[in-house]
Formats: structure tokens, C-alpha cells, sequence
């Protein structure tokens, strides 16, 4: 899977997208370069935006592995956009491992709801690409 993220710091938000196949490895990687990343505030909020993917080998080791590494603080309010009710699941079970976090997550199937529950504008868009943006994508594309 391709994954990328945006920050937008004027809005305080975290843009995460990925595309293809969903691995353990490109989350785990995601969370750890958030952390790094000067810019990045565990009160930011997060639009998860996985709306092109197209399968999930997720692995519950991976899944309790990326709510550990979970970057974000209390208070964050982040929220998970998915195409299917097989992600949705996915994204439900990474909820329930992530108990006592401190940040709040929430699943959606459509943006509108997701950006409204964030408490951002219905025409909020991430910010455009940049060359720095970070790329995480683990082994040969397969033609997914």
C-alpha cells in the first residue's frame, strides 16, 4: 500500500491517505514519522482518509502494534473514512485496542460526516502536495 500524510497547520490536521493494499507495515511506519516530524502536535486533529483502498491483510500483531505507537494525545479527535464494512471493521477493532488512549476516534463511511464530526468545513480540502511529502510503501507493486 502507498500512504502518505499531510499536515495542515493552520487547521491543525493530520491528512493521512492510503491507497492499494493496506499493510501492518505502513501504518506502524506512519505513526512512527508522525512522531518525528517537528511540525507534527498530538493535539492535532486526523481525517484517515482510506477511501481508495482495496484490501486489508491486516494482522491483529500489526493492529496492536499501531495502537501502541498511537502518536496522538488526549483531547485529539481523529476520524477514519472507509469504502467497505470489512475496513470498517478493521478501523473498529484498531478503536477498541486504542481504550484509554486519551484521543477519540470515530469510523465513517463518507467524508462529509467525518470533516463535520472534526469540526471542519464541509469544502476543507488537505493541503496540495509537496516533494517532502513522506511515502510509505513496503515491497513490489503487485497490480493492486
Amino acid at each position: 500500500m502507498p500512504a502518505t500524510y499531510r499536515l495542515d497547520l493552520a487547521e491543525r490536521v493530520v491528512w493521512s491517505k492510503a491507497w492499494g493494499l493496506l499493510r501492518d507495515e505502513e501504518l506502524a511506519a506512519h505513526s512512527r514519522k508522525l512522531v518525528t516530524d517537528p511540525r507534527f502536535s498530538p493535539d492535532f486533529r486526523q481525517v484517515q482518509d482510506l477511501l481508495d483502498v482495496v484490501d486489508a491483510p491486516l494482522t491483529p500483531s500489526g493492529l496492536r502494534e499501531v495502537a501502541r505507537l498511537n502518536p496522538f494525545g488526549p483531547g485529539a479527535r481523529r476520524a477514519v473514512v472507509v469504502p467497505s464494512a470489512v475496513l470498517f471493521g478493521l478501523a473498529r477493532m484498531h478503536e477498541n485496542l486504542r481504550e484509554g488512549a486519551g484521543d477519540e476516534l470515530c469510523v465513517f463511511r463518507a467524508m462529509a460526516p467525518a470533516l463535520e464530526w472534526l469540526g471542519l468545513l464541509p469544502a476543507w480540502q488537505p493541503p496540495p502536495p509537496a516533494s517532502d511529502d513522506p511515502l510509505f510503501q513496503w515491497g513490489e507493486p503487485s497490480g493492486e
